[in-house]
């Protein structure tokens, strides 16, 4: 029986080591929302270095009516394209995360939501309304956008 005893409690003792961890997917979530807030002040603001950061080397965009984007050179030069056309409006740019959902390991996250730019057309100032899917990946201890989908409404 003693040996039995001693047997279930080593038993426990190794499960217990060697579980990982319990994420605070809540407070994940939030430290995701907040570097989604910071991105649009800094798409609002055109600071294409701060805009930068929010990447990893292997992402990507798939922004509408344009070929799907891969890596930091590709995506700074389609914001320093973007940022430098003057029909648009960045400082009236918005996004607003709907939902944010972060895996129960804590890797990995995504997050929908809306966005609104305006822009100058012959036509005066028009909204274009768009919607959106960032999947973020922690890399290095850091959240990191590996991924951007969006299109217009």
């Amino acid at each position: 029986m003693k040996r039995n005893a001693t047997f279930f409690c080593t038993c426990i003792i190794l499960a217990g080591c060697t579980s990982s961890p319990k994420v605070n997917t809540v407070a994940e979530a939030e430290a995701i929302r907040n570097l989604e807030i910071q991105w649009t002040a800094a798409n609002q603001t055109k600071d294409i270095a701060k805009v930068m950061t929010y990447f990893s080397p292997e992402s990507m965009q798939m922004a509408p009516g344009k070929e799907v984007i891969t890596g930091l050179q590709s995506i700074q030069e389609d914001f320093e394209m973007s940022f430098a056309d003057t029909t648009l409006l960045w400082d009236t740019f918005s996004w607003t995360n709907d939902k944010v959902e972060v895996s129960a390991s804590g890797d990995l996250a995504y997050v929908t939501g809306t966005n609104l730019i305006k822009a100058k057309t012959p036509d005066g100032i028009v909204e274009y309304a768009g919607k959106g899917v960032d999947i973020w990946k922690k890399i290095d201890g850091e959240w990191k956008c590996v991924v951007g989908i969006w299109n217009n409404d």
